[in-house]
């Protein structure tokens, strides 16, 4: 009979005394170990505090964790979801005569796991520091998502989960998650898989595609800087070239409220990821100027990370370095520069900044029409060409930027959004011009053996071609259609005009 005692701050013990057992039986076997329920009893760790608010304040002893003990060892730490599902608040507000709700409406990351987690991290490597075998799990709330909802399914929610995974750590009940909507970015869940990134470009992909389907902020970003020379740009009317070699990701983040606990996953994610295939990783810290949550200007901007972020990062013993003011300078500087010099010698293309905006519109890394995800095989195509908008008439380019769905296309506070070549310049490299093709459909589509109907994605073939290219076309191509996250109204704008 094991001797096991699950230590709980005492303003979670309402919340967590109806599922701690569950979650110390999940934990133990992740080792292979079996134990009873009737093995385990609890130790309540008081917390000082007027209210349960106040107990649970940034300056108190309290974290969102269950420690296990097995005779008088400590064995394991569980992390807890924050969640609507909060039984200890409800009881102190209608013991006041107040009335409490469960779940909010707008539920979303930074309030469901990853607030307060730096806490659970901190209070973790404070441990292992003297007991080493000590092993971090974490547990969710409220995953049945009744009355009491916090969304634990929502896109988000499940990119911390995956998050967490990839930088080692697993979570108890996993499995009680509806991983359906990620099927749309190529993941299947089946119970005992594994959620973590194996790869540093498929997280950035996952990032991007749900910050643009983020209604609450500004998401932070990312974005490839290259060894590209814009005046080597290719003059053929064919862009099919090789990329150029990445030479540095550079992640900007926003730390504006709980954002910061957000970015403080994405980063270790991502150096965890560069780190396994050798990337270069650079950070810019972008002060917030507005608060997209609430839709008004922020007056106190934020100079850095907290500091018990800052800190937990060199608990951890990551070494994060944020690019110097003069690096930063030069990546403004960069797209400037790169127009003047396209400007000077009549280059419409840059492959740089084009790949970047593709990158920026959160679509997968694979060619659409093939599947293939090998990185190194992978070109951005453009869907209205780019010889095509060269030899344009006005007419047609202005008509272009007038559909509704291109007006907000030009920069109107730009210095040079007058000037023809920049409109020109603009729609040549606009990210939804462009869709991930493999270097075989990339070479077709621009030899033009098939083009994409305007409206509904379908790939046309082209019939008058030799017939062996057509079988082959068709042997090749197993998904005939654009999916509806590249054909966007504008995308489907850039198709209409590709083709008059």
């Amino acid at each position: 009979m094991r001797n096991i005692i699950a230590h709980i701050f005492s303003s979670n013990w309402e919340t967590y005394k109806e599922f701690y057992k569950d979650a110390i039986v999940l934990a133990y076997a992740k080792d292979n170990i079996k134990v009873n329920k009737q093995e385990i009893s609890h130790r309540l760790i008081v917390v000082a505090g007027d209210s349960i608010q106040a107990q649970r304040a940034p300056s108190s002893i309290h974290s969102r964790t269950i420690s296990v003990y097995e005779n008088e060892d400590i064995k394991y730490i569980i992390g807890i979801s924050n969640t609507g599902y909060d039984e200890d608040k409800r009881q102190e507000v209608e013991n006041t005569g107040g009335k409490y709700k469960y779940g909010n409406s707008d539920w979303h990351s930074n309030t469901f796991l990853c607030q307060g987690i730096n806490k659970i991290f901190t209070l973790y490597y404070n441990t292992i520091a003297n007991n080493p075998q000590v092993k971090l799990y974490f547990y969710l709330l409220d995953t049945k998502g009744d009355k009491r909802k916090s969304y634990t399914s929502n896109w988000s929610n499940i990119l911390t989960y995956r998050e967490l995974a990839t930088i080692g750590f697993e979570i108890l009940n996993i499995d009680d998650i509806d991983f359906s909507s990620w099927s749309a970015v190529g993941f299947v869940y089946y119970k005992g898989c594994n959620i973590a990134y194996t790869s540093f470009n498929k997280f950035l992909n996952d990032m991007a595609y749900i910050s643009h389907r983020s209604h609450s902020n500004s998401p932070a970003y990312i974005k490839c800087i290259e060894d590209y020379d814009i005046e080597n740009e290719a003059k053929s009317d064919k862009d099919y070239n090789a990329p150029s070699q990445v030479t540095k990701y550079i992640y900007t983040f926003k730390v504006l409220g709980a954002q910061a606990y957000d970015c403080f996953l994405a980063m270790w994610t991502l150096i965890t990821l560069a780190d396994k295939e050798h990337k270069q990783l650079e950070f810019l810290f972008a002060k917030e100027k507005f608060n997209f949550r609430l839709g008004q200007t922020n007056e106190k901007l934020t100079n850095d990370f907290p500091s018990p972020i800052t800190t937990l990062f060199s608990l951890i013993g990551i070494d994060v370095h944020y690019e110097t003011t003069e690096e930063v300078l030069q990546q403004l500087n960069r797209e400037n520069a790169q127009y003047e010099t396209a400007k000077k010698n009549h280059i419409l293309r840059n492959q740089e900044l084009f790949r970047n905006n593709i990158r920026a519109k959160g679509i997968l890394t694979k060619c659409y029409l093939c599947g293939c995800e090998i990185e190194s095989i992978l070109q951005a195509a453009h869907l209205w060409g780019v010889a095509q908008i060269k030899s344009a008439s006005l007419k047609t380019i202005n008509s272009a930027l007038r559909e509704p769905s291109m007006v907000d296309l030009v920069d109107i506070e730009s210095e040079h959004c007058k000037e023809e070549f920049y409109r020109r310049y603009v729609l040549a490299n606009s990210g939804d011009n462009g869709v991930w093709l493999c270097n075989n459909h990339h070479g077709l589509f621009d030899s033009h053996y098939f083009c994409f109907d305007s409206e509904t994605g379908k790939v046309i073939i082209d019939t008058t071609k030799e017939p062996e290219a057509i079988d082959f076309i068709k042997e090749l191509t197993p998904d005939m259609q654009l999916t509806d996250d590249v054909l966007t109204p504008r995308t489907k704008s850039f198709l209409k005009y590709s083709q008059l």
